[in-house]
């Protein structure tokens, strides 16, 4: 699992070779700053919140103790996921990058509360964070328009 190897003698213990943990993996991406984009802030706070959200979730995968613990750690991650979410909501995208990270960000939270027993409930962050794309989309789409673009069709994916 850690790429380490072991010999095992009879009369001993094993002996792992730390030497060749992390030898088969690629080396990590070595990014020195943050990517110059218009809607850098728009699509960081997007991410921050997806992976904040996503984070909560692990604990439980983990916790030996009926999710004391995990409750806990999921509380931390859900108000670093809302304090992201506040700054996606005081930010509108300026291309179309950042349109599509808010998009991805709405996809993430309707996905994470399917996980939910009940069904979907939206808080009011939430339900203004749905809002705001929307309006979002709407300015896009006039400004397509205005430009004579609006009806070109999008490649799908």
């Amino acid at each position: 699992m850690t790429g380490a190897t072991t010999t095992a003698h009879t009369d001993q213990a094993a002996i792992i070779d730390f030497g060749q943990i992390g030898k088969s993996r690629p080396p990590r991406r070595n990014v020195k700053k943050r990517p110059d984009h218009p809607d850098a802030d728009l699509i960081e706070s997007c991410i921050e919140c997806a992976m904040q959200m996503a984070a909560g979730k692990a604990p439980y995968k983990i916790d030996p103790t009926d999710s004391e613990f995990a409750a806990f750690c999921d509380d931390i991650c859900r108000s670093r996921a809302d304090r992201a979410l506040r700054a996606v909501l005081e930010m509108s995208p300026s291309t179309l990058d950042g349109l599509r990270a808010k998009a991805g960000l709405v996809e993430a939270i309707v996905d994470d509360w399917t996980d939910f027993p009940g069904g979907i409930q939206l808080d009011e962050l939430q339900a203004t964070l749905l809002l705001s794309l929307a309006k979002d989309v709407i300015r896009f789409q006039r400004a397509a328009m205005i430009e004579k673009t609006s009806h070109l069709p999008i490649a799908s994916i």
